[in-house]
């Protein structure tokens, strides 16, 4: 899989300190893949922030090569269906 980021992407990461190993981590090996808009994918991952676990969803398009769309780390589980 060859991954690419949208400009918007990366000002996201850059933004909320997600590097490009814990996305592809995600898109690579998530906990949960659901569809999303407009035929996009969302992935679904735990990363670790100062001691905290927050859910990673990556909005991606495309399988062989992937372009990622944005990024969001979040804490509120509940509001995503997803168990921390």
């Amino acid at each position: 899989m060859i991954t690419t980021y949208t400009k918007h992407a990366l000002a996201r990461m850059h933004e909320r300190g997600i590097s490009q190993d814990e996305v592809e981590a995600t898109l690579a090996n998530p906990i949960q893949r659901i569809a999303a808009n407009h035929g996009r994918v969302e992935s679904r991952g735990f990363i670790d922030r100062a001691g905290a676990k927050q859910l990673l969803r990556v909005i991606s398009e495309g399988q062989t090569v992937v372009m990622v769309i944005t990024v969001i780390a979040t804490s509120k589980f509940e509001k995503y269906g997803v168990s921390p």
